[in-house]
């Protein structure tokens, strides 16, 4: 029986958080939003823009749990 891969999840990452990446599947990586990557162009489909609704820029490393925009792609509600 084959085995079930488990994702480990290294931090929270923001739902609104966006990519071209993020539409295309054969060159998404299992963390593609974990890390900034140089050649990627983030936004927040919240303002559709690279500054998030709280004038914060929209990238990995900046839109975490501080920021009052940010909702986890855990969050279900």
């Amino acid at each position: 029986m084959p085995e079930n891969p488990q994702i480990t999840i290294q931090r929270l990452i923001c739902r609104n958080l966006r990519t071209k990446a993020s539409y295309v599947p054969s060159i998404r990586t299992e963390n593609y939003l974990a890390e900034s990557d140089p050649m990627a162009q983030y936004w927040c489909v919240k303002t559709m823009k690279v500054i998030g609704p709280d004038d914060g820029f929209v990238v990995p490393e900046d839109c975490k749990t501080e920021r009052k925009c940010f909702k986890s792609l855990l969050d279900v509600s």
